[in-house]
């Protein structure tokens, strides 16, 4: 069988980009089409040392993983070495996924079984095995990372938010709740619900007061209040129900802004966000002092 540089080149390059690209849904990097395809590129060129014996030193393990890491850098850029490390350990598991689907399919429907030999009769069968290979393997990928969404721990789905008001600042360590479809009943805009521990330092004095005296379930007070600050601050009551408790009452406000730290980027927020202040723990463990709206990540 001959090996025509300008095919293997080509195929190298179609198999890169996809699992680049693969790669990069994965992991939720924001990259150009443009940069995988320079990175696919890259590592297409260097499988052409098979051609020149005297580069066969560059066949060895710590090349091959030098061009990975070339080729992670060039589609993905990555900031961060954590993200770096993500991002190459999904690159490697898709790649072994593609060369295990190829292999398992060729000996599956191949029908002289020899598993001492690996070796295609033309060009035609290994563009048939290709595709094939490549459309088991996305499909397997596929179906491994919606099991592992389903299953991932909670701990994945935690991100700091800054929220901001009348120029102070308020931390949370947020969990965003994919079961969090709490929305402003007037406005219809989406609630975040965030312990009052976390949110005291921006809050106005007339408010603490009223939390500290356990009066945020004086619906006649709190009318009195929302008098009172309606000028320094939008307040919102926002009724709620939870187990063992179906005619719950939040007290809610318009922030002026708000940061989300993801993984990727960090999302400003400035559009209409109500702050819902719960007056108790969200979580046991205190891991986490904020529920997030998922449709406020889109």
């Amino acid at each position: 069988m001959y090996i025509y540089a300008e095919y293997l080149l080509l195929e190298n390059i179609i198999i890169n980009f996809i699992i680049l690209y693969v790669t990069k849904k994965i992991t939720r990097t924001k990259t150009s089409k443009l940069r995988l395809f320079i990175a696919a590129l890259i590592g297409s060129i260097y499988t052409l040392v098979v051609f020149f014996p005297s580069l066969q030193f560059m066949a060895k393990f710590s090349i091959k993983f030098s061009i990975s890491i070339l080729m992670i850098i060039l589609a993905f850029n990555p900031e961060r070495l954590n993200l770096f490390f993500k991002q190459i350990s999904t690159f490697y598991m898709i790649s072994f996924a593609f060369a295990g689907a190829i292999i398992g399919i060729f000996y599956i429907l191949n029908s002289n079984l020899n598993l001492t030999k690996f070796s295609f009769k033309n060009s035609d069968e290994l563009i048939k095995f290709l595709i094939i290979g490549i459309v088991v393997a996305v499909l397997l990928i596929k179906y491994i990372f919606k099991f592992y969404q389903n299953r991932v721990n909670k701990e994945n789905y935690i991100t700091n938010v800054i929220i901001k008001l009348n120029d102070k600042e308020a931390e949370l360590i947020a969990l965003i709740d994919t079961g969090n479809s709490l929305k402003e009943p007037i406005s219809q805009l989406p609630v975040i619900i965030a312990e009052y521990g976390a949110l005291e330092c921006i809050l106005p004095e007339l408010i603490k007061k009223m939390y500290l005296d356990k009066k945020d379930l004086d619906l006649n007070f709190m009318a009195k209040i929302m008098e009172e600050m309606r000028d320094d601050i939008k307040l919102r009551l926002i009724p709620f129900k939870s187990i063992g408790n179906d005619n719950g009452i939040l007290i809610g406000f318009k922030p002026d802004s708000i940061k989300v730290y993801l993984d990727n980027e960090t999302k400003s927020l400035t559009e209409d966000i109500i702050v819902a202040i719960y007056n108790d723990k969200l979580a046991t463990d205190e891991q986490y002092n904020g529920l997030l709206h998922p449709e406020i990540l889109g």
